[in-house]
This record gives structure tokens, sequence and C-alpha cells, in this order.
């Protein structure tokens, strides 16, 4: 089989997407260069990982924020892809300037181009739907497309993408890593459980920007209804925004006792309210995804999401945590307090949560998911 020479865009380098870089570029058949936009973006607080285990680039150019709509401008992809002289783009989404001219230039260049999109069609803002009409165009028209699971499938279908030029990519994280490093961190628990005075009691955790579109206010409201019902639990709010001071008020405000900001943390420190957390709950309004519950997961946690992440598709209700509607107080409290109660299911989802993250969402079926889409593409 010959080498084919592949260009992937991206926007930022963002830590979790490193392993599936490197696991393109490690394939026998696959000489991968990865661009980014940009090095990263102002409201991302990770460190910024170097690796030389794929060959990677950041484009000189330009990033706009319009109220955290990001939009990259990067007119020296021209230059790359012309030298390149590629043989497959992969282009992520379809919403910058960046993606927009590699999309017109490599079809110039009669390049195959993939459309790698998480999009679910959840988001109602302003700019979404001024950009409808162009991700339209761009799907219809690329030789193939990689989605991260069943809700982007169903919805790049229905948008008028080929059914049989669309492959599933599932979104990873390390499990391994994760999994390990629980393990090992558990033993900070007395620790946490000291600074936060919260000994044996039952913990909920939420770890994520603190913004309006996760919802925290709606797991708040739930959670002080199951404090007034069930003493022994606590709630962790793990993560930065521009509504913590908000939130800390309601708390204050209403009298929702054991609510505990932790503001940002290191890798290590997040993991480590993995380790100790009975309950992991992403009460989003729309994330296209949501790589947290990935994460919590990996580290054997019950989850409770809603309908409107698109990692939702990884929770069987019943089994592994529950799936709520979106902005619903009621079945936030009623989910979170059939598992608080029920010792018995609480290690059943424990177990079922692993066995589901291993089994399916893993970098191996995500990069099998690459290169499938590689190899139709360039064989049609």
């Amino acid at each position: 089989m010959e080498t084919y020479r592949v260009a992937l865009i991206h926007n930022i380098i963002a830590p979790y997407r490193i392993p599936l870089f490197e696991k393109l570029s490690s394939h026998p058949n696959i000489n991968l260069v990865t661009y980014f936009c940009a090095k990263t973006h102002n409201e991302r607080k990770w460190d910024v990982l170097s690796s030389k285990m794929y060959n990677h680039e950041v484009l000189n150019g330009i990033t706009l924020d319009f109220s955290g709509v990001i939009y990259h401008i990067n007119p020296s992809i021209v230059v790359k892809l012309f030298k390149g002289k590629y043989d497959v783009v992969i282009i992520g989404g379809s919403s910058d300037f960046t993606t927009q001219i590699a999309f017109i230039f490599s079809n110039f260049l009669r390049v195959p181009v993939i459309l790698w999109s998480e999009n679910i069609g959840n988001s109602q803002s302003f700019f979404s739907n001024i950009m409808t009409p162009l991700t339209k165009y761009v799907l219809k028209n690329a030789d193939g497309l990689i989605v991260p699971g069943s809700k982007a499938l169903d919805f790049h279908i229905k948008m008028g993408a080929n059914p049989n030029n669309i492959f599933i990519a599932p979104n990873s994280v390390d499990n391994n890593f994760f999994m390990t490093k629980c393990s090992e961190l558990e033993i900070k628990k007395l620790k946490i459980e000291t600074e936060f005075n919260i000994h044996g009691k039952k913990i909920i955790l939420f770890v994520g920007q603190l913004i309006e579109r996760k919802g925290i206010i709606y797991l708040l409201h739930a959670y002080k209804r199951l404090k007034n019902e069930v003493c022994e639990t606590c709630l962790i709010i793990v993560g930065d925004g521009y509504l913590k001071s908000n939130l800390i008020e309601i708390c204050f405000k209403e009298s929702i006792d054991d609510v505990h900001f932790t503001g940002w943390v290191s890798e290590d420190q997040k993991i480590s309210f993995y380790s100790i957390a009975d309950i992991f709950v992403l009460p989003t309004m729309y994330d296209v995804w949501g790589l947290v519950i990935n994460e919590a997961m990996a580290c054997g946690l019950p989850i409770i999401t809603t309908n409107e992440a698109g990692a939702s598709e990884m929770v069987v209700s019943g089994e592994n945590g529950f799936v709520v509607d979106k902005a619903n107080v009621d079945q936030l409290y009623f989910a979170m307090k059939n598992i608080i109660l029920n010792e018995k299911l609480l290690i059943k989802m424990k177990q079922h949560s692993l066995e589901i993250i291993n089994q399916k969402y893993n970098f191996d079926n995500m990069t099998n998911g690459f290169i499938s889409a590689i190899l139709h593409t360039r064989n049609r």
C-alpha cells in the first residue's frame, strides 16, 4: 500500500488531541503534517505540550475574538498546501477563514478534502446561524466527513451529507492515563476531605468552564433539593469562568450548603477530584461533545448529563448514569438522588462506565476512523 501525504488543519494545540496526532503519524501509510491556526486561546489555561512524535507547525496569522466566538485568519496555509503537494487535506471545521480558504484552494488543486466536524446542530448563536449556508456547502462538497458520534452523524445527514462518505472517529481521551492516575491520586482523598471538611459525604462533581451554557445554575437548584433531604452530600465545582462570583452569591443567598468552588486546577488536581467523587454531573445546555465525560468515565464514575451533550451517547440511562432534559431541575434532582441512595446501583454504574469507555471510546478506534476516511477518499 502506498504512503499518503496528509495535511490536517486544527484550531489550537489541545493537549487531549496530541495522542491522536501521534497515532496517525505513526501509521506506516500516513505522512501527516498538522497545522495549527494558533498555539492556544486566552480562555484556555491548560499547559501547551510539545511533542516531537508528530510533525506540526503553528501558522502565522491573527485570531479574532467576537465575544467568545473565535475566528482564525492564517493566509499562509495557501503556501503550505501548494508546497506540500498533499494527497488529502483534513480541515477541522468550516467556520474559520483558514479552513474555508484551505477548502477552496484544495479544490483548486484538485486535492480531496475531508471535513472533520463535531457539529450536532444545537447551537443557536448568531455566528452559527450565519455560517449555516457555508457549512452546508462545505459538507455537501467535501470528499469525506469525519464525525465523533451518532448525534453528529444524524445532524450531518440531515444537512445533506452523503452517508456513504461519513466515518465515525469516536472522541477519546487517554483512558489508561486517567485510570492509572486516578488510582495513584486516590491517596489524596483524606487530604481533600480534610481541606473541604467533607469526610464521609457523598461527593457530586462538576468539571468545566463556569459559563452560562454549562447549566450550572440548574445543578445548584437540584443539589439544594437533594441536600435538604440527604445531608451527607456535597458538591465540588472545578473550573473557572465569568459566572463564578454569581454562582457563589447564589449559594450564599439561597443557603445552599457544602458547595465548594476550586477555581482553575492543574491536571493532577483535576484527576484527584475525579478519584474521590461518587457522581459526575455535566448539566450542559449544549456541548458538541463534552470530553470531561470521557475523563470521568475513565475514572470509573457514574454520569448524569443532558441530551444536549454529544457525549450523552456514552450514557445508558440506568446502566452507567442518567441522561436528562436540559434545564430540568426535577430530573437532575431525581437522577442524583437515585444514585446517591442506592449503593449497589452506584457500584454497578461505576463498572459499566469503565466497560463502555474502554470498549469503544479509545484512541485506537478514533485513529481507525481517520485512517478509513483517508483511504476511502483516496480510493474513490
